[in-house]
């Protein structure tokens, strides 16, 4: 058996463990909550799936730029602009789709805001 005083430290932090601990639980909290709440606001739904598409969009656009042109077979500007506009469609069919689900962590994290706007706004 070990010596317990030859036992290396643990840095623990308790703060930083009840802190986690309470962002846990509010996550929990916020995925037990109906999701029809959330999906009410229409105009909130279509400006965090428009914010999502922006970033696939730049995503991909960041992607195409890595790709080394050899200028062989070479479109010009024309070839830049439909390539904008097709990672530009790309991004929507994605987002529509589903996407990476950053429009869905918006809408939880915006959603949250307006209703205690909502709430604050009938308090008055």
């Amino acid at each position: 058996m070990a010596d317990p005083l030859s036992l290396p430290k643990l840095p623990v932090n308790i703060s930083e463990i009840v802190y986690s601990k309470e962002r846990i639980q509010r996550a929990m909290e916020l995925n037990k909550r109906p999701q029809g709440d959330i999906q009410k606001d229409p105009e909130l739904r279509d400006a965090c799936l428009k914010m999502e598409s922006l970033f696939i969009h730049h995503l991909l656009k960041e992607m195409r730029a890595t790709i080394h042109k050899s200028g062989f077979i070479s479109g010009g500007r024309s070839e830049e602009i439909y390539t904008s506009m097709l990672d530009a469609e790309t991004a929507n069919k994605i987002s529509a789709r589903g996407g990476i689900g950053l429009a869905q962590m918006l809408l939880h994290q915006l959603g949250d805001r307006t209703a205690e706007v909502k709430e604050e706004e009938s308090d008055d």
